[in-house]
Parts: C-alpha cells; sequence; structure tokens
C-alpha cells in the first residue's frame, strides 16, 4: 500500500522528509520547522523537492530554510511503498503536463534494481528490448505485477506483448492524454484483447482539465466503454500548485468537473445509466 503524503524517518540526529507532491510542500514546511526545533538536522527530497529547487516561484512561496534538500535522490521509494521498485529513470517524452522531464532530465535503464510487482518506471516500454527483457525474466516469479505509470500505447509491439504475456500482471494500463492519441490508444488495446488479454484487466487514464472541452472529454471515455475498458478521469494538477484539486481549466466549471469525475469512477454502479442523465 502507498503511504500517504509525505514520509518521514529518521537516524541518528537526522530527519528525513520525502515530499512526493507539490501541496504537500507547505505541510514539509511545518514538519522541517517543528523538528528544527527538535534538535534535528533535517534533509528533504522526492519530487516535489526537485521541482522546487528548479522552480524559483515555487521555492520562494516555500521555501525550506535551513533545510538541506537532496531533489529526488533519498532512498525512500520503498518506504512509500515496499512493493514497489524502479528498473529505469526518466522518460523520452516532454509532455508540457507531466514533471518527469524536470525531475528526471535523463533517460537510462539501471544496471540492478530489486523485483517487486509495482514498477513505477515512466516509460517501461521505451526501454531496449534486452532490458525490458530482463526486466520480464525476474517479474516472472512475481504475482500480480502493476506497471503503475502505465504503457506507453505508442511503443507497444508484438514482443513487448510476448513478454507481458509471460507476466501475472493485475492490470494493463495505457493514457489518452489528448485527441490525437485516439489511434494508438485504440491499437494498443485491440492488440492486448487480440493477444487474449481479459479486458477486464485493462484500463486506461483520462487526462481532463487540460485545455480540452467537455465533449471531447465525454468523447474519450465513451469510447473506451463502448470497447469494454474503464476510463480513468485524471484530472490535470499544475507543476507548481500549492493546493490538490484548486486547478480550473476554462473549459469546465466546478460542478461539471465533479460531476464528470464522479460519475466516471462509480461504473460500477453508474454503467446502466447514461451521462447525460445523470444528476451529480
Amino acid at each position: 500500500m502507498w503511504s500517504k503524503g509525505i514520509v518521514e524517518w529518521q537516524e541518528g540526529g537526522t530527519a528525513f522528509l520525502s515530499v512526493p507532491f507539490t501541496w504537500d510542500l507547505p505541510l514539509a514546511y511545518s514538519r522541517a520547522v517543528g523538528l528544527k526545533q527538535q534538535g534535528f538536522e533535517v534533509r528533504a527530497g522526492g519530487p516535489a523537492v526537485e521541482l522546487m529547487l528548479n522552480n524559483p516561484k515555487l521555492e520562494a512561496k516555500v521555501g525550506l530554510p535551513g533545510v538541506a534538500k537532496c531533489g529526488g535522490h533519498l532512498p525512500a521509494l520503498g518506504r512509500h511503498n515496499p512493493d514497489a521498485t524502479f528498473t529505469s529513470r526518466g522518460c523520452i517524452r516532454r509532455c508540457r503536463f507531466c514533471a518527469v522531464h524536470q525531475i528526471e532530465p535523463v533517460f537510462e535503464e539501471l544496471e540492478d534494481w530489486v523485483p517487486a510487482p509495482i514498477v513505477c518506471d515512466n516509460n517501461i516500454l521505451a526501454t531496449s528490448m534486452d532490458h525490458f527483457d530482463r526486466v520480464v525474466d525476474r517479474l516472472v516469479p512475481i504475482r500480480g505485477v502493476d506497471f503503475n505509470q502505465g504503457l506507453d500505447a505508442r511503443l507497444l509491439n508484438a514482443h513487448h506483448i510476448e513478454g507481458l504475456q509471460k507476466l501475472n500482471m493485475a492490470k494493463a494500463t495505457f493514457a489518452w492524454d489528448n485527441a490525437s492519441e485516439e489511434s494508438p490508444v485504440l491499437d494498443a488495446i485491440a492488440q492486448m484483447r487480440e493477444s487474449g488479454f481479459p479486458k477486464s484487466k485493462i484500463t486506461c487514464l483520462v487526462l481532463i482539465n487540460n485545455g480540452e472541452s467537455q465533449a471531447e472529454a465525454l468523447y474519450r471515455m465513451e469510447t473506451l466503454k463502448s470497447v469494454g475498458v474503464r476510463g480513468c478521469p485524471m484530472r490535470f494538477q499544475p507543476l507548481d500548485t500549492l493546493e490538490k484539486d484548486d486547478f480550473l481549466s476554462p473549459e469546465w466549471t466546478r460542478y461539471n468537473l465533479a460531476r464528470f469525475v464522479h460519475y466516471w469512477f462509480r461504473q460500477n454502479w453508474l454503467s446502466k445509466v447514461p451521462f447525460a442523465e445523470y444528476v451529480y
């Protein structure tokens, strides 16, 4: 299970804070102040701290004065989730809504890593075939494998599918971030289905609240539903936000966005109710 928010631990006279999201930074500031008052040397890292170091406006707002900032290099992943691992770092994409290229600007395959069911690679399908095959071989004994950052539909090929078929996978997750990706996403889903992968284990993350019209977001969700795949609406969060879910794209109202998310995350109960008839 993933921990919620900041992870904190102490080693001797040093207290460590691992901060995953920028909206956790104000709390990290409070914790750092309290720990320093207790006499600890404080070190902070994690994605949010890395983003703060790369964003002068964000650092000016939060700061963490007197704290040693070590970016994303604290060995904290196992403290956030003992079942998680990385086999590569970075990503070949530079999506403007994603923080990965700022936090991990170099895409690299790791020589050694601990096999675990939750693989957090940002783009496992962008690794070399040799690396991908080594990953598959080491994950074969593990049950419930989940590439939890998703599979890049634009890169999926027959060799990848052959490897994925060897694994006991909890699910296969793709992402449909904008209208232009319709063809590769639907093609990837079709390939997985033709290989025998059950549609009940295929999901798709759908980015919303990011400049698209409500009609376009609905089209993506309805299209996935029509091919038997569950779409999960993912609300865009600015990379420097200090308050989760505060940002609202001009194409949405807060009510319409809440209604949309509520409906699509409750398809176990609402799948027979047309979205147009749903009253939130």
